[in-house]
């Protein structure tokens, strides 16, 4: 070959090794077979050797991938192509890295291969962004299916709804109570898949409702049932939140109560009707203990009329149960009847202070004054929310205690608190003393009488009314009960006592 040739061949090997280097970490010779590598020249990937060695793949090659490196090569001999191949190395600190390995195979006159000239490039930190969005996805394909296997066989409807009031998720047993399919109902609104005007419209209020306050809201409402027909769901909405802590979606759960409230009227029918029977008896044996009473107080027989005394008290209490129960099954049932009429507290408290005093003699009782406040309610169901309250401070409080009533004008409203010096109320019991027939579990308690429908009862006879009520306490320092009710502004009484 002529010199000038040799010496063009040598300065376009040299630029191609120049340029080669400048783009890769490695770079490196194989004999034709690959049993013996020639030279290697690295930068910090992989430990250099200056000389020719053979056992370069253990040297190098993570074991994992020795195997299909072996193959890749063997492909690229037996075609005479470039060799290409991902795999991962054992670096010079020990750890493993990975390459991006290409060789091209050099050729003499014949055709046959004398040589091959390799680089490889560092991917390290692609692949471990790779397998790091795998795992990712492989994590969330994982809660996805876990989601859908939950979201599939629970019996409560699951759902999700964007702010435009659009579901976006609707579960199997939602799609059923619908009788749609999920391309039939999903991106589709509430009047869409079924619900009343009212209906939706309620659920867009509350959905604006969560979007503003970011908290959960909870209802109950009947829904037509594609097969079961008509059935009561209680619900939740909760707010789903983006980065930005803003509500992008509503997510929601319904529980079919029907059975629950149908078990509930049974029972509330039962209550009322067994209630009902024992008020005819119970009336007579009152009359008669009274009679009795007149008799042995007549004929001075001192021991008689005092037992007499004391079955009256206890019959007055089990008339008070029995009402209590009645009054409670009406509640439910939505047959009570609330009598607005004007009245004045002040007067009505004075009744409650003179009727409290007379009948009862175990503890002492501070009404404090107060000047007239007119609301327009049901006296009748007032004075008893001051009776039942008044009644379970002397419950829960000891023998010669007092008992504290007060009233006062806060905003538009008239808040009335009744004061104990008892046991008082653990924290963890205070938020459920209004729920029925709840009772304080203290041991302390155990030996007082009583179903947990008086405070019931009276949260919903106030709350019927516009008020509030709640308690405060803390255990060995008594309790506070408060209730609140919208007071009359003077024009509404001046138009109501012309009319």
């Amino acid at each position: 070959m002529p010199a000038d040739k040799n010496k063009g061949l040598s300065e376009s090997e040299e630029r191609f090794r120049t340029l080669v280097t400048a783009t890769s970490d490695v770079i490196y010779r194989m004999s034709p077979d690959w049993s013996v590598m020639r030279e290697l020249e690295i930068g910090g990937l992989l430990s250099g050797t200056g000389e020719p060695i053979t056992d370069w793949a253990d040297k190098y090659i993570h074991p994992l991938d020795r195997q299909m490196a072996r193959e890749a090569i063997n492909k690229a001999i037996a075609q005479k192509s470039i060799y290409q191949l991902e795999h991962r190395v054992l670096k010079t600190d020990g750890s493993i890295g990975w390459i991006c390995s290409s060789a091209v195979p050099i050729l003499d006159d014949n055709g046959q291969i004398i040589e091959w000239f390799g680089s490889a490039s560092d991917v390290t930190g692609r692949k471990e962004t790779e397998e790091a969005l795998q795992r990712a996805r492989d994590e969330s394909e994982q809660h996805k299916r876990l989601n859908d296997i939950v979201t599939s066989n629970t019996p409560d409807l699951v759902y999700v709804v964007d702010i435009n009031y659009k579901f976006t998720f609707a579960n199997p047993a939602l799609l059923n109570m619908w009788g749609k399919t999920w391309d039939e109902a999903v991106g589709k609104g509430f009047q869409d898949n079924g619900y009343e005007p009212w209906h939706a419209e309620m659920h867009e209020r509350e959905i604006d409702q969560v979007v503003a306050t970011k908290k959960p809201i909870r209802g109950e409402v009947s829904f037509p049932h594609a097969v079961l027909g008509r059935r009561v769901y209680d619900y939740i909405f909760s707010p789903v939140f983006n980065a930005q802590g803003d509500v992008e979606a509503i997510a929601g759960t319904t529980r079919d109560i029907s059975d629950i409230k149908e078990n509930e009227q049974r029972k509330n029918d039962f209550i009322s009707m067994v209630s009902h029977e024992l008020k005819t008896p119970l009336t007579s044996v009152v009359s008669y203990v009274q009679i009795s009473k007149k008799r042995a107080d007549q004929g001075k027989d001192t021991i008689a009329s005092g037992m007499l005394e004391r079955a009256g008290k206890q019959l007055v209490k089990m008339t008070r149960m029995i009402n209590g129960f009645l009054n409670v099954s009406r509640l439910e049932s939505g047959r009570i009847h609330i009598d607005h009429k004007p009245f004045d507290l002040a007067i009505l408290m004075k009744d409650v202070h003179e009727e409290t005093v007379a009948t009862i003699f175990s503890h002492a009782f501070e009404f404090e004054p107060m000047a007239e406040i007119w609301v327009n309610a049901d006296r009748d169901k007032i004075g008893q929310v001051f009776t039942n309250l008044i009644s379970n401070a002397v419950k829960y409080s000891p023998a010669g205690s007092t008992v504290h009533v007060t009233c006062q004008i806060i905003g538009d409203k008239a808040q009335i608190s009744v004061h104990d010096e008892g046991m008082g109320i653990g924290k963890k019991d205070l938020p459920r003393l209004f729920e029925r027939y709840y009772r304080v579990k203290e041991t302390e308690v155990n030996h007082i009488s009583g179903f947990g429908i008086g405070l019931y009862l009276c949260a919903e006879l106030v709350r019927r009314h516009g008020g509030d009520i709640w308690a405060e306490s803390e255990a060995g320092e008594g309790s506070t009960f408060y209730f609140t009710l919208p007071i009359m502004k003077d024009g509404e009484q001046h138009r109501l006592s012309i009319s």
